[in-house]
C-alpha cells in the first residue's frame, strides 16, 4: 500500500527552495549583492569548457605554447577565417600569426591550409554526418538539432548548397560536425598505485610541478576605481600591474567617467576564500558593469539592466582587459554579450574580431571565445589573467 505524506507550509517552502537551488534558477535579485558564491573554480568547469592551460593532459605541453598546452594543427575549412579559427580554440589572431610564420596575409587563408594553434579550448575530431531532409524541415531547425547556428552550417557543408532556402524531402545535406576531444587533450590515463606515490602534479610526461607565483600585492583604491573589500584586494605582482594598466586604458578614454567597480581578487597569500570556488591564485577579478545614473555609483553588483547598462563605457573596460592579451577567459552572461556585441558591431568594431572575442551569437552552450557564459554574471564578469 502506497502511504501518503502531507507536508505542512514550512515542509513546503523547503522544498521549494531546495528544487529552486538545484535547478540553478535561485538568482540573485535587483537588490541583493551578486557575489560569486556559484563561481566555478578550474577543476569544477566541466572539462570541455574547462581552459586547456589550467589542466593536465594526456599529450606533452609544447615549448612552442610555453609549456601551456599542446600544440595542435588546425586544418582550415571552407568559409573560416582567421577570426573564427581563433574564437574555435580561446585564443587571439595575433597568437595564430606569431606561431606560423608563413602568414604573409593573415586575411587570406585557403581551405586545406595548415595553422598551428596553442588551445585553450581542446579540439575536437572533425566528422563527415549525412542528414536526409524530412518533410517540413527548415535549414535553421536542422542546424539547432545539430548544435550549430545558421551561418555555421552552412559554412560546414562539404560542398555549397544551391538554394540554401529551398529544401526538398529526401534531399541528403552532407557537412562537418565536432566530435569527441582530441585524445592529446583529454585528462592523463590513471597510473598504477605504485607509480602515484611521490609523483608530482604533471601538465604533460615531463611537466614538473609548478610553482605559483606570490599573492601579496594589494591593489590601491584610486580616483577610478572603488573596492568592494580592500582586505580582498590581493593578487600576483603580474595581475595587479595588469589591473592597473586596465583602469588607466578606461580612464584615459572616460575622464570623470564612473570608477571601476573591482570585487574580490584574492586574499593577501592566497588559498580558499569563501564564498568564492575560485579567487586562490591572485588571478581571477570580479568587475563591475559600468552603470548610468544613480546606480553609477553602486557598491555592490546588483541591479544591473538594459536601461542602466553604459554599454560605451563597459565595451571600453572589456577591450581594455582583452588588449592586454593575458586574459585566458571573461565569464559574462549571455545576454549582456549579446548586447556589448550589438554595440561594438554599431560602432566599428569588426565581426571577424567579435568572432574570435565572443561566444555570443554561437549560443550560451557553444564552447567558443574568450567572453564566454557562466552563471551569476548578469550584475558583474569575472576576469581570469594568466
Amino acid at each position: 500500500m502506497r502511504q501518503k505524506t502531507t507536508l505542512g507550509w514550512r515542509g513546503l517552502w523547503t522544498v521549494a527552495v531546495l528544487t529552486s537551488l538545484l535547478s540553478g534558477t535561485a538568482n540573485a535579485s535587483d537588490d541583493e549583492d551578486e557575489d560569486a558564491g556559484h563561481e566555478a573554480d578550474d577543476a569544477s568547469i566541466p572539462l570541455e569548457q574547462r581552459p586547456v592551460s589550467l589542466r593536465e593532459t594526456r599529450g606533452e605541453k609544447h615549448a612552442d605554447c610555453e609549456h601551456r598546452t599542446p600544440l595542435w594543427e588546425h586544418v582550415v575549412a571552407s568559409g573560416e577565417h582567421l577570426g573564427t579559427i581563433a574564437g574555435r580554440y580561446g585564443v587571439r589572431r595575433r597568437d595564430l600569426v606569431a606561431l606560423n610564420g608563413q602568414l604573409a596575409n593573415p586575411d587570406l587563408i585557403r581551405p586545406g591550409q595548415k595553422l598551428r594553434v596553442c588551445p585553450e579550448i581542446a579540439p575536437r575530431v572533425v566528422e563527415t554526418v549525412e542528414h536526409v531532409v524530412a518533410h517540413g524541415e527548415t535549414l535553421s531547425a536542422i542546424a539547432s538539432s545539430s548544435g550549430m547556428t545558421l551561418e555555421e552550417f552552412l559554412a560546414a557543408q562539404s560542398s555549397p548548397l544551391s538554394n540554401p532556402h529551398r529544401l526538398r524531402p529526401g534531399q541528403v545535406l552532407r557537412f562537418r560536425r565536432d566530435g569527441g576531444m582530441v585524445e592529446a587533450f583529454l585528462p592523463p590515463l590513471p597510473k598504477p598505485r605504485a607509480e602515484r606515490r611521490g609523483s608530482g602534479r604533471t601538465g604533460g610526461a615531463e611537466a614538473k610541478p609548478r610553482v605559483r607565483p606570490r599573492v601579496d600585492v594589494q591593489l590601491d583604491a584610486g580616483l577610478q576605481v572603488r573596492l568592494k573589500r580592500p582586505h580582498l584586494a590581493f593578487g600576483t605582482a603580474k595581475t595587479i600591474r595588469l589591473l592597473e594598466g586596465v583602469v588607466r586604458a578606461y580612464a584615459s578614454r572616460h575622464r570623470g567617467g564612473p570608477s571601476v567597480l573591482i570585487g574580490d581578487i584574492s586574499k593577501k597569500g592566497g588559498g580558499a576564500l569563501h564564498p568564492h570556488l575560485s579567487h586562490r591564485t591572485g588571478q581571477d577579478i570580479d568587475v563591475g558593469y559600468v552603470l548610468r545614473g544613480e546606480a553609477a555609483t553602486r557598491t555592490k553588483f546588483s541591479g544591473v539592466t538594459r536601461s542602466n547598462l553604459d554599454l560605451a563605457k563597459t565595451w571600453t573596460l572589456v577591450k581594455a582587459f582583452l588588449d592586454t592579451h593575458e586574459v585566458v577567459y571573461i565569464f559574462m552572461d549571455y545576454a549582456i554579450q549579446q548586447q556589448l556585441y550589438e554595440y561594438a558591431l554599431a560602432h566599428g568594431t569588426s565581426k571577424r574580431e567579435l568572432d574570435e572575442l565572443f561566444q555570443y551569437p554561437y549560443g550560451r552552450g557553444r564552447n567558443h571565445g574568450i567572453v564566454r557564459h557562466w552563471n551569476s554574471h548578469k550584475h558583474h564578469f569575472h576576469v581570469r589573467f594568466r
